[in-house]
């Protein structure tokens, strides 16, 4: 016993000693040899072969595998709705234009962006009914996990990195997402420094002087869904003294132009601090997109902005001018809290819960009244310059549920990596069921000829399994 005991101190002092020698794992973005404006993985760097008469958004909020699993829901329900569009029936999927994505939207965002119609045959088995949570758990059990750990700072975010890249990515970059004909993915993460959004556009990486093309997918998609503590952040290399920024007129325009909403100038904030600031911050540490919009309707708001408002947007994108469609798929949940009933003192756990999820709730709905407004006012700029444009905004959540037991069942789903084949039916069921009974989504169809197809898949009538029992 006591050599077992002898070389069981030694095995600790050993993985304690080289523990202090383990490495920072590198960052693995490049940087670029020069900015040119006008490529890489940009809204408008391609022309799309299929521009449609409509402008379609999706904007994809956080939630895990729950909100994975409603907004497939929703693509199912959009690709089964055809409406005119340029003079022929279409599917109102492919007159999508750009989808925004946040934590667990941004692996179905993702998944589409890069694998198109594969996403309605292979995504269900690729992340929504695997055992995500269970397969990363069993690879920080591995030894082999804590030999890369402790030699080469291979950490928890790194694993999943490459777990999902191995696994629904396929090492897939984002120069591998043809822009000509799919909708602009814009996928959102948090900068922990400073709190603000960062999204993985070349744009924003114009600011590090690092070329997103060659940047893996997976690794964007593990960034905006890491959440703090319990995953690393994703570390970025900030390149930008290199690349002499101030030369550009577009950078100088972004910087010195006027700043017509508050959106710009914290958009404004942003750049100055990856920019100006650079000597300041030469790595950006990125974790999961929900804490500065878990709805990513923010990224929206801020290419409104940028593109200098929807005519300009319109001409850009090559649309006539129409109608705007914009679906938020809300897959944030109200979960019971029973802290009120008793008098002991709630846990730590207990206590970071609710005040986490009050704040976002909060952000949440002044997200949504920005959004409101900007509508009604570009309604009326458009209106004022002669245009007759509508728009609609829908939005897919679980407060639209009808029937209490089933809410209540919506909002006691995790916010994990893994949920029962059970729960992922409702899920999408709820997805598909929700959008084509949302009184403005069926506004927008009578005023574009739309029809709705069936559903596909067969269901029993369980109101946990099938929500179209009850929902009504």
């Amino acid at each position: 016993m006591a050599i077992v005991g002898y070389k069981l101190w030694l095995g600790l002092l050993l993985v304690w000693v080289l523990g202090g020698c383990a490495s920072v794992y590198k960052p693995q973005n490049v940087p670029l040899e020069k900015v040119e404006p006008n490529a890489g993985y940009r809204p408008f760097s391609v022309t799309r072969l299929y521009t449609g008469n409509h402008l379609v958004a999706l904007s994809f909020s956080g939630g895990g595998t729950r909100a994975a699993a409603l907004t497939y829901g929703v693509m199912q329900e959009l690709r089964d709705t055809q409406i005119d569009g340029a003079g022929k029936r279409v599917r109102l999927l492919d007159e999508t234009d750009t989808i925004s994505a946040v934590s667990g939207g941004s692996f179905t965002a993702a998944y589409y962006g890069l694998f198109g119609d594969r996403l309605f045959t292979d995504y269900e088995d690729a992340f929504l009914r695997r055992s995500v949570q269970g397969a990363l758990i069993r690879q920080l059990l591995n030894p082999v996990y804590w030999w890369r750990s402790l030699f080469s700072g291979f950490d928890r975010t790194e694993m999943a990195v490459e777990f999902y890249d191995n696994t629904i990515f396929k090492g897939k970059r984002f120069k591998d997402i043809p822009l000509h004909e799919r909708p602009y993915i814009e996928i959102n993460a948090t900068d922990l420094k400073n709190g603000q959004r960062f999204s993985f556009t070349q744009g924003m990486f114009d600011l590090l002087c690092s070329d997103l093309a060659d940047f893996p997918v997976a690794r964007a998609v593990t960034a905006s869904s890491a959440v703090p503590v319990a995953f690393p952040t994703v570390v970025l290399e900030n390149y930008s003294p290199h690349c002499q920024l101030h030369s550009l007129p577009e950078m100088q325009a972004a910087l010195h132009k006027p700043l017509p909403t508050p959106q710009e100038s914290i958009r404004r904030e942003r750049y100055s601090d990856l920019y100006e600031r650079a000597a300041e911050n030469p790595y950006v540490h990125l974790v999961d997109g929900g804490i500065s919009d878990n709805l990513g309707l923010r990224a929206i708001l801020e290419r409104v902005d940028a593109m200098g408002g929807m005519q300009q947007g319109f001409s850009r994108l090559g649309v006539p001018q129409k109608d705007v469609l914009i679906i938020l798929v809300n897959a944030a949940v109200k979960p019971e809290r029973t802290m009120g009933e008793v008098a002991s003192k709630p846990s730590i756990a207990q206590t970071v819960a609710a005040f986490t999820d009050s704040q976002m709730q909060l952000y949440n709905v002044e997200t949504k009244r920005l959004i409101q407004e900007r509508i009604r006012a570009e309604e009326e700029r458009l209106k004022a310059a002669g245009l007759d444009v509508k728009f609609y905004f829908v939005e897919i959540a679980f407060e639209s549920v009808k029937s209490t037991s089933l809410k209540s069942f919506f909002n006691s789903l995790p916010t994990s990596l893994e949920l029962t084949d059970q729960q992922v039916d409702s899920l999408i069921m709820a997805g598909r069921t929700l959008l084509r009974e949302n009184p403005e989504f069926q506004a927008f169809l009578r005023a574009n000829n739309g029809k709705l197809h069936e559903v596909i898949k067969e269901y029993s009538c369980n109101p946990f399994l099938n929500p179209l029992c009850i929902i009504r």
